[in-house]
């Protein structure tokens, strides 16, 4: 599948809040084993405005930041961005989880049923899925990707690809 066909599948599962289909690309998506992630997550002054924090308790709040964290992790909890998982994309025991985050099982089961009222959790055999952990996590890398990629196909097809001169 093309970035422009997952995108437009993406979009589509987004606007029919189709949270499944969205997991099931999501994984198609995700990078193979043994490839390199970022293992580090963004919380900017957005989450301070976000429903979140607003409609869960601290403890709540804290638990959520923990499945932020984990949903970013490439250590241990799978190798889809945004969902927690096994590294088969199997759902992981919440007890386990729980245990992870350093809080009672029963906060961790609030927290969960919170974040899917509010529609920022989606919860299926796959695992927990945060639904807008991408949007959260868009850095500065990601916004320049298309320039970066479409400067590489325009240096390819002029023949002035200067890649091999890169330092390495």
């Amino acid at each position: 599948m093309s970035e422009l066909d997952f995108k437009e599948e993406e979009s589509k599962a987004r606007a029919n809040k189709d949270w499944g289909r969205l997991v099931e690309l999501k994984i198609k998506q995700a990078v193979p084993r043994g490839a390199k992630r970022r293992d580090w997550v963004k919380l900017d002054s957005g989450w301070l405005s976000s429903s979140i924090n607003y409609r869960m308790t601290p403890d709540e709040r804290y638990t959520f930041s923990c499945l932020i964290v984990m949903a970013g992790s490439a250590k241990g909890y799978g190798r889809v961005p945004g969902l927690i998982s096994d590294n088969d994309c199997r759902e992981m025991p919440h007890e386990f989880l729980a245990q992870e985050a350093h809080v009672s099982l029963e906060l961790f089961e609030e927290t969960l049923k919170k974040g899917e009222a509010d529609e920022s959790i989606y919860q299926n055999g796959h695992g927990i899925f945060l639904i807008n952990f991408d949007e959260y996590q868009f850095t500065e890398y990601d916004r320049q990707k298309q320039y970066r990629e479409a400067k590489k196909q325009r240096d390819e097809f002029l023949g002035t690809d200067r890649s091999h001169l890169r330092r390495r």
